[in-house]
């Protein structure tokens, strides 16, 4: 009986550390959080979408601060009943331990229908800072390649 309580001990620790295995490489950490935001837009959902933004958050494109682009977020979300942003080209790059830029190529679409009114080809490049182990947004800057800007 003692060798089996033993293996079955033995088991349970092993399951437990895979289960608190090492969390994935930052680049990879990075890109979930940008695909969770793109998700969030798709699902409408202001809040989570601004939760990975910082407070300290800035936009060099339009000047926005976090409020700001929260207020432009929601104006969108409000003139579109439905945003949808397709994400290609995805890179991370690290700059050192707890900052990093991810550049991307964006279309966004918005629409009330099956076709979208909307839409437009945008180049992003972002800042990225480790904050209590999360990787918060802190800057966005975007250029329009194609449709509206």
């Amino acid at each position: 009986m003692s060798r089996l309580r033993n293996a079955g001990l033995a088991l349970l620790c092993g399951v437990m550390l895979a289960a608190c295995g090492e969390r994935p490489p930052a680049e990879e950490q990075i890109r979930n959080r940008i695909e969770g935001m793109q998700a969030d837009l798709s699902e409408g959902n202001a809040r989570a979408f601004m939760a990975p933004i910082a407070e300290d958050f800035t936009a060099a494109t339009r000047s926005l601060d976090r409020r700001a682009a929260g207020f432009l977020l929601r104006r969108e979300m409000l003139a579109h009943d439905q945003i949808k942003a397709r994400l290609v080209d995805i890179e991370v790059a690290l700059q050192g331990e707890e900052r990093a830029t991810a550049t991307m190529h964006a279309v966004v679409t918005g629409g009330t229908g099956l076709i979208p009114d909307t839409g437009g080809w945008y180049r992003l490049e972002t800042g990225w800072r480790l904050d209590d182990g999360e990787w918060m947004l802190i800057s966005a800057r975007w250029e329009t390649v194609a449709g509206r800007g």
